[in-house]
């Protein structure tokens, strides 16, 4: 497993190395550009063609059930520790959303395709499944933070139901689906054109990642800490435990731990910046959970199992 984690974190650091070398590249356009193709075009090819050609089985329900579980359970935890930082309700919901949310399509996918590699397209639906809980929730939540924590409280729960809704990848999931329990058949070229473009996923992902990552003087260091320890340390907890009293079978079970005790996802920050909460602050948190992630995920998988 440590070969899989030094090859993710050696296209980190290509991804973060490409900033020094061509100075004059906006990489920071060319990331944003890359996100959206991920997020509008592989990301959904990925999902169709892992969706339409595998069995779906108890894995539907029980991923979602246990990654929504570590996100409730991150945020009541957080609700109630980060009152006591002298620090401003801005920052305050950052932090929340920095405990709760995972990374788990731009590092978890390829971290479970790494250490899985004989079930590397079934075992895909973890990640696919926990990504469609995690960002529509990301969405709500973070409406509901804007509204108790946020500078502009005049964001509703209303438009950020109306973005879920136009998510690219439940669109992709709610048409496989559709193919899958309806019995369409779907051609084998379109089959194979989905899995080409979804191939690309993993590598693309990471090496956004790298390109996302700015080292930054560290504010606010204790409220950091317990966020970082509630995010890769009690998610990973919460739906393990959650996991196992459903009777998950593996590799699953142990698929859907991993993917609780990923980092804070980046798309935290557009959440953050939509509803002003404390951006900043929140990209220090990501950098530094992104980090440590590398040395708690063998840890965790070690000792739990």
């Amino acid at each position: 497993m440590n070969d899989i984690f030094l090859s993710l974190a050696s296209i980190v650091l290509l991804g973060n190395v490409l900033q020094r070398l061509y100075p004059d590249w906006n990489l920071e356009d060319l990331r944003k550009s890359i996100n959206k193709l991920v997020l509008h075009v592989l990301l959904p090819a990925l999902i169709f063609k892992v969706i339409t050609s595998s069995e779906l089985g108890g894995v539907l329900y029980e991923v979602p059930l246990c990654i929504g579980a570590g996100i409730i359970g991150c945020v009541s935890v957080g609700w109630v520790i980060f009152r006591f930082f002298s620090i401003a309700r801005p920052a305050q919901g950052a932090l929340i959303l920095a405990c709760a949310f995972g990374n788990v399509t731009y590092l978890g996918l390829p971290v479970l395709q790494g250490v899985f590699p004989d079930y590397a397209l079934d075992i895909s639906k973890v990640a696919i499944l926990s990504e469609v809980t995690v960002a529509p929730l990301n969405l709500v939540v973070g409406s509901l933070l804007a509204m108790r924590y946020g500078a502009d409280r005049g964001v509703g729960v209303r438009q950020s139901l109306k973005q879920v809704c136009q998510l690219p990848p439940l669109w992709a999931l709610a048409v496989a689906l559709g193919c899958k329990f309806l019995q369409v058949p779907v051609p084998s070229f379109i089959q194979h054109a989905a899995g080409v473009l979804g191939a690309t996923v993993s590598g693309l992902m990471i090496l956004s990642l790298g390109m996302a990552i700015k080292f930054q003087r560290v504010e606010h260091p204790v409220p950091l800490l317990a966020a970082g320890s509630i995010k890769l340390l009690l998610s990973p907890l919460v739906v393990f435990f959650a996991a196992r009293a459903l009777g998950m079978k593996p590799p699953y079970f142990e698929a859907v731990t991993l993917e609780g005790a990923m980092p804070t996802q980046l798309l935290t920050l557009v959440i953050a910046d939509r509803f002003n909460l404390d951006s900043k602050l929140l990209a220090q948190v990501i950098l530094i959970n992104t980090v440590i992630a590398f040395v708690t995920l063998p840890l965790l998988r070690g000792l739990l199992f």
